[in-house]
C-alpha cells in the first residue's frame, strides 16, 4: 500500500464529552454476540539444553530484532518455537507528530514501561487482512449464500464495472481501478471515509477501468473493498460482526480487532456517533481507546521515525484495517489453513492455488489466490503469504503447507528491516530439517 507524506502535521484530540473511553465497551459494539470464542491453546517447544535449531533461531530473532521494532512468531503448526518483541509502541525518534513534547522529552517518554513492545501488542495488519474478507466471502459461497459467479451488477445495480465477478475481484483480475488514486475532495472528510462512502463515489464518479474483466492481474484494493461491502449485503450485518462471529470466534482469536473499533467508529446504521475530525485535512491524530482494550497497541512510523497520523482511509475496510497479534494471527492460520475448520479442506486448498491465470493462459509474474500471494520457490516450495504496508506499519505472513511452518512480522516502522528474511529463516528450518531426515 501506499506511503503518504503531508509537510504540515494537524493536531487533533477528540473531545471527550463525543468519545469516552470509559463508556466505550466492546460487548456493546454489536447488538449479537451469541457465538463465543473458541478456546484454541498454542504450545511452546521446551527447548533443551542443547537444541541447535531453537539457538539458531534464537540468534535469528535476536539479530532482526537489533533493528526491527515491532514482534515476530516463528512457528510450526500450532507450536511456537520462537516469540519475540522488540522496541516501543511509539518511537519518539523525533517531535514531528508529538505536539506538546520538546526534544528533550521524548527519550524519558519513549522509555516509560507502558511503551515497551509486547508480544501481545496488536499492529495494523494493512493488507494482511485481505484474507479475511477472502475467507468470508468462501464461507457465504460454500453455504451457497452467493456465487463466486456472481456479477458485480447483482449487489450494486448503479456501479460501474457491473459485469465484473466476485472471483475476478477476489484474483484481482476484474480492472477495476485504485481507489487510493481517486481526489479527496470526492468525499465528505467530515470524519473518516468509510465503505459506504466510497462505494457512493464509484457510483457517481465512474472512473475509467484498468482493463476489461479477466484481461489482465492488477492487485488493486478497491477489489477487497468492494467484496467487504458484498459480505454486508448477503449476510445482512455489518462486515465486523460477520467476521468476528463466523471467523475469528472460531480461531479463538480474541485480541483482533478492526480500525473502527479502535478509535470508537461503528456501523453506519447502529444508533452511536462517528468521531468528529476536521474537515479536509487528509491526516488526523485521535488517540485510540486505550483503557478498554486488554493489549497494548503499537502505532506506525515512517522511515524517520515520525508518527505516523492516522489516514481517513482508515476506516475503509476489506482491503485493510484489521488490528492483530502474532499469537491471534497463529491461531488463525492454524485453524483456517491447517485444520479447516472454518471452510472444508477443499475451500481451504483453492484459496491457496493460483486464481489468476488468465483465460487467454498467460500466467501473471506474480500468482495471486484468493486473498493471498503464492509462490513456487525453487528451495523452499509452495509459499502462501502477504505482506502489509500502511500507515507506518509493515508486516508479513507466511504458511508453508508442505510441513506447517509458520512465520509472522509485525513492524510499526518503516525501515525494512525483515525486508527477505523469510528466505533466510527457511533456510535455516529447511537446514536443520535435511538433517534430521538425513539421520
Amino acid at each position: 500500500m501506499r506511503k503518504k507524506s503531508i509537510s504540515i502535521f494537524i493536531a487533533f484530540i477528540l473531545c471527550i464529552g463525543l468519545l469516552s473511553a470509559d463508556s466505550f465497551h466492546l460487548e456493546e459494539l454489536f447488538t449479537e454476540l451469541s457465538i463465543p470464542f473458541a478456546n484454541k491453546e498454542l504450545h511452546h517447544t521446551k527447548r533443551s539444553s542443547s537444541d541447535p535449531l531453537m539457538d539458531t533461531l534464537l540468534r535469528f530473532a535476536d539479530t532482526l530484532g537489533q533493528r526491527m521494532n515491532g514482534t515476530l512468531i516463528i512457528a510450526k503448526n500450532d507450536t511456537i518455537l520462537v516469540e519475540k518483541a522488540y522496541g516501543y509502541l511509539q518511537l519518539y525518534k523525533n517531535n514531528r507528530g508529538y505536539e506538546g513534547l520538546a526534544m528533550e522529552q521524548l527519550n524519558s517518554v519513549r522509555n516509560l514501561k507502558n511503551n515497551r513492545m509486547t508480544t501481545e501488542t496488536i499492529f495494523d495488519l494493512a493488507s494482511v487482512s485481505k484474507q479475511f474478507t477472502a475467507a468470508a466471502i468462501l464461507k457465504l459461497c460454500y453455504e451457497e449464500k452467493m456465487s463466486l459467479q456472481d456479477s458485480l451488477g447483482k449487489y450494486f445495480p448503479n456501479m460501474p464495472y457491473h459485469t465484473v465477478t466476485v472471483r475476478e475481484m477476489l484474483n484481482h483480475t476484474s480492472g477495476i481501478p485504485e481507489y487510493f488514486n481517486f481526489n479527496y475532495a470526492l468525499y465528505d472528510t467530515s470524519t473518516f471515509i468509510s465503505t459506504s462512502q466510497l462505494c457512493r463515489v464509484m457510483r457517481n464518479n465512474k472512473f475509467d477501468r484498468i482493463f476489461k474483466p479477466s484481461g489482465g492481474f492488477a492487485y488493486t484494493n478497491t477489489n477487497y473493498v468492494l467484496l467487504a461491502k458484498i459480505v454486508e449485503i448477503v449476510a445482512e450485518q455489518p462486515f465486523e460482526q460477520y467476521v468476528r462471529d463466523n471467523l475469528w470466534k472460531p480461531a479463538g482469536m480474541k485480541h483482533t480487532y478492526f480500525f473502527t473499533e479502535l478509535v470508537g467508529l461503528y456501523p453506519e446504521d447502529a444508533p452511536r456517533p462517528h468521531a468528529s475530525v476536521r474537515k479536509g485535512q487528509e491526516l488526523v491524530d485521535i488517540q485510540p481507546l486505550r483503557d478498554n482494550f486488554p493489549v497494548p497497541i503499537a502505532r506506525g512510523h515512517f522511515k524517520g521515525g515520525s508518527l505516523a497520523k492516522y489516514d481517513r482511509l482508515n476506516a475503509i475496510l476489506g482491503d485493510k484495517g484489521v488490528y492483530s497479534n502474532v499469537e491471534d494471527m497463529l491461531r488463525w492460520t492454524h485453524t483456517f489453513y491447517i485444520e479447516c475448520k472454518i471452510l472444508p479442506k477443499e475451500w481451504v486448498e483453492m484459496a491457496c492455488k493460483s486464481q489468476n491465470i488468465l483465460p487467454s493462459g498467460i500466467i501473471p509474474k506474480k500468482l495471486y489466490g484468493y486473498g493471498v500471494h503464492l509462490e513456487n520457490n525453487k528451495e523452499h516450495g509452495w509459499l502462501v503469504y502477504h505482506g502489509g504496508l500502511w500507515n507506518g506499519f509493515h508486516n508479513l505472513w507466511l504458511y508453508r503447507p508442505s510441513d506447517g511452518t509458520i512465520c509472522v512480522f509485525l513492524s510499526n516502522f518503516y525501515n525494512a528491516s525483515h525486508v527477505g528474511k523469510s528466505n533466510e529463516l527457511l533456510n535455516i528450518i529447511d537446514q536443520y530439517q535435511n538433517v534430521t531426515s538425513a539421520n
